[in-house]
């Protein structure tokens, strides 16, 4: 089949990489790929870099907030790729593709990727609720997603399935790697690292995490030296440099690592502080290490710890109760939970898309 994947962007975050690793297995299952982005493909990129090393088309409606009318291009660019599917990711590209579906000759697929609670979206849940019918399936990446998405547009939850999000599993990483990047990160002198994968923006809560590191502090024995490591980039860099390190707690901000999921095996205890998310593709890679976790309990975070018995959910804004759990879960010990694969997410949204195409060909 020729597939299409469509994205509102392709900066290295979350939908996007799922975005390229979809586009990876379709096309080891010798399906034809292409991609196409709302937005300005960025100068460098390793999402770009990595669908360019897999010989796959990348195109670009190039939208600007001058250049709206750009989206209708997307309608001949379709009709010159002649997809059999067109699989659309985050709401700015589900609205896109539904506006540019009049008598479309494939199958369209919408995913919500986020349970998206930043203001000023009122106008694009409307959108999404008056284009949903032109759209053969939607799916979500969580049952949390589920939930909030079926709210939002007032259906049952049941017309939204549930695909989760898969990782490729990391390498086991080795004692002589950790001792390397403690060095790199000027934390070797350090007795425990409590780490971090995300952008560095309000939506990750790290500010929250940083706020509570006075009170970790006195709790923290004599003896000891601690250090918060956060690996990736994003607009809330400044506001987060000006929180200073702490007698006894280093405060790391290494940037966007490629390698950042395999990094995550150095850390003592992972903490997801998200104010809302989706699915937590740096959750899963951290289960998969079997690193101890601790996550703010919001939307789809409590749902994929259910099933690993190292983690638990608490309420960040609640600095005594985080400060304890901390401590606690710092101590323990690892143990691995595999489970969230690439290939049973690429098998589902595959059976998918057979399904509605033999449904499509039955009319």
């Amino acid at each position: 089949m020729k597939i299409v994947q469509v994205i509102t962007e392709l900066r290295p975050a979350g939908a996007e990489r799922i975005v390229l690793e979809l586009s990876r297995g379709l096309k080891k299952n010798n399906h034809d790929v292409a991609v196409i982005s709302l937005l300005p493909i960025p100068e460098k990129s390793v999402i770009v870099e990595e669908l360019h090393s897999l010989n796959i088309e990348v195109y670009s409606l190039n939208l600007t907030k001058f250049c709206m009318w750009r989206i209708f291009k997307l309608r001949s660019m379709l009709r010159n790729l002649q997809p059999q599917i067109v699989h659309a990711h985050l709401i700015h590209a589900n609205i896109v593709t539904r506006l540019n579906a009049w008598r479309k000759q494939y199958i369209l697929v919408n995913s919500v990727h986020i349970a998206e609670k930043r203001p000023g979206k009122k106008w694009h849940f409307l959108c999404d609720r008056f284009t949903l019918r032109h759209c053969d399936s939607m799916t979500v990446v969580s049952n949390a997603v589920q939930r909030f998405h079926s709210q939002k547009l007032g259906i049952h939850p049941s017309q939204l399935p549930v695909i989760y999000n898969g990782i490729d599993i990391p390498a086991p990483i080795s004692q002589q790697q950790v001792t390397h990047l403690k060095k790199l990160w000027k934390v070797d002198h350090c007795t425990k690292i409590i780490g971090s994968i995300g952008r560095l923006e309000p939506q990750k809560g790290y500010d929250m995490l940083f706020e509570l590191l006075p009170t970790l502090s006195n709790k923290i024995p004599e003896n000891e030296s601690w250090a918060i490591v956060i690996l990736g980039e994003g607009q809330q860099r400044e506001v987060l440099q000006q929180y200073p390190s702490l007698s006894n707690i280093e405060i790391r901000l290494p940037g966007f690592r490629k390698d950042a999921a395999h990094c995550i095996g150095a850390f003592d205890l992972f903490v997801m502080p998200s104010r809302y998310e989706g699915f937590g593709l740096a959750l899963v890679e951290a289960m998969s290490h079997g690193v101890p976790i601790l996550a703010n309990d919001v939307d789809s975070l409590p749902e994929l710890l259910q099933v690993y018995q190292n983690g638990s959910v608490t309420n960040f804004a609640n600095i005594n109760t985080v400060e304890k759990m901390i401590k606690q879960l710092a101590i323990s010990q690892r143990t691995p939970y595999k489970e969230f694969t690439l290939p049973n997410m690429i098998s589902q949204y595959l059976d998918l898309y057979c399904k509605l195409y033999r449904e499509r060909n039955f009319r």
